[in-house]
């Protein structure tokens, strides 16, 4: 597996386990990303919380 492709690995997880098992997998990537990666972890909801505001 390209491990270091993470649209590969992520749509891989995605098609290959159940989708609680993948979102569980979600909350741990984003629980290291917060505790380990403060600067990532808030720059990745600043522009998620803009897109969701933006009109469909």
């Amino acid at each position: 597996m390209p491990y270091d492709d993470a649209f590969f690995v992520v749509n891989h997880l995605h098609a290959k386990r159940e989708p609680a098992v993948f979102v569980n997998g979600a909350r741990v990537w984003l629980k290291v990303l917060r505790e380990q990666h403060p600067e990532d972890y808030s720059a990745l909801f600043q522009k998620l919380t803009r897109q969701e505001q933006q009109p469909a």
